[in-house]
């Protein structure tokens, strides 16, 4: 992968930069699997101008959308390419999702670096775990700073950055019978946890209930993404990210969102999906709840509480398929 031996190597550093609109990805990046274009969109190649015999899709999403355990050529922007292809449309998917960004990131960047690619439809993956605890004055934080990169000085993520171990242990690991293999999981699971709540304290976990600034929020920002798709001649299409609740999902998620209790998400889940559907049908957004799509198979077609594998990708990829030939045929026809 061309890694230091001993030095830091990580997904961030490797794909990521930001510029005066936020995190943005890097022209060419590549670190293991994943790889950037030109444009720091993962996938192939693509020309500014578009060839008006293809409807050109564009997908802004974060880590669910940009692919994470699916294998490489097999997250679901990709294979939607390939399932509108093989069904007749002429279609141009462009994954342009960043990971870990919030919906007015996402805005922003559509504004700032899509428009000029003149989309036909933007699949929109919504997010909702970065309104946790939102309050006017992090809202006026958030809109003076456009957004940069993690912050990775803590124990845990100092341990992963150090590629040389990682990936010793990505290689031993799984010759191990799978029992072990669990139990060194389960383990390195609740070590990093520990010295999560260690280092944030009382904060570790505080955030349980959805409050309502934190909804009133999320409506404006629909608002604000819908007006300045609008405004560009792009149709939308929202996607709610599907959830699945585990004891060893929300475990994982603490490693990411450690502020953030179960109860707050399984109150977003119930809440925020709601208000989407609501804001969508009111503005004539085509809508799917991915979480309705994978209920009853979520040991099969996902990997933890927001990431699909190879499988569950293709079966997002053929409903989102649906939706556009269903919503815009005659846009492809043109």
């Amino acid at each position: 992968y061309g890694a230091p031996i001993l030095g830091v190597y990580t997904y961030d550093s490797a794909l990521f930069t930001t510029d005066e609109f936020g995190i943005r990805g890097k022209s060419n990046g590549s670190y293991e699997k994943w790889h950037l274009n030109t444009y720091g969109f993962r996938g192939p190649e693509v020309l500014v101008a578009k060839d008006s015999r293809r409807l050109r899709i564009v997908c802004i999403g974060a880590s669910e959308t940009f692919g994470l355990y699916e294998s490489a050529n097999k997250e679901w922007p990709r294979q939607l390419e390939s399932f509108l292809t093989k069904s007749g449309m002429e279609a141009e998917v462009i994954n342009a999702a960043l990971a870990g960004m919030s919906l007015p990131q996402r805005t922003r960047h559509l504004e700032n670096r899509l428009v000029r690619f003149s989309p036909d439809v933007v699949v929109f993956m919504l997010e909702y775990g970065s309104y946790a605890g939102l309050t006017p004055e992090k809202i006026g934080l958030r809109r003076a700073s456009p957004g940069t990169l993690p912050e990775r000085k803590g124990l845990v993520d100092g341990l992963k950055s150090l590629r040389t171990v990682s990936r010793l242990k990505d290689i031993l690991v799984p010759k191990l019978p799978e029992p072990v293999q669990e139990a060194i999981g389960n383990m390195e699971r609740r070590f990093k946890l520990e010295l999560r709540q260690h280092e944030l304290g009382p904060r570790y976990r505080s955030l349980v209930h959805v409050q309502p600034f934190e909804v009133e929020a999320f409506t404006l920002d629909l608002e604000e993404l819908y007006e300045s798709a609008n405004a560009a001649g792009i149709k939308l299409v929202f996607l709610s990210p599907a959830m699945w609740f585990t004891e060893r999902n929300i475990a994982t998620t603490y490693l990411s969102w450690p502020f953030v209790d179960e109860s707050w998400w399984r109150e977003a889940k119930a809440t925020l999906p709601v208000v989407a559907r609501q804001f969508a049908a009111a503005h004539h957004v085509p809508f799917l709840d991915l979480s309705d799509v994978v209920e009853g198979h979520e040991a099969d077609w996902m990997k933890d509480m927001l990431h699909f594998n190879d499988l569950g990708a293709e079966q997002v990829s053929q409903r989102v398929a649906s939706l556009i030939r269903n919503g815009h045929s005659s846009m492809a026809q043109r």
